[in-house]
């Protein structure tokens, strides 16, 4: 399973805990559980990938942090 440092776009992962950001767009509950592939990813301060754009396979896109996903072998 790769480390969420070497996460790529188009890897597929699932979402596995939601952690709420105060300053973002609430994400639906349930959406932990799910899969999709990650179209976008936006580096933090120190250049580590801090956040992954999601299209999951229901046709959402939602804005997770690296926590909040596992990558899927």
């Amino acid at each position: 399973m790769a480390k969420k440092d070497q996460l790529e776009t188009g890897d597929r992962v699932r979402v596995v805990a939601l952690r709420q950001d105060p300053q973002g767009d609430p994400v639906p509950d349930d959406v932990v559980g799910l899969e999709g592939t990650i179209q976008w990813i936006t580096p933090g301060f120190a250049g580590e990938k801090a956040v992954f754009e999601i299209k999951l396979t229901d046709g959402r896109v939602v804005n997770l942090y690296a926590p909040e996903i596992e990558a899927i072998s």
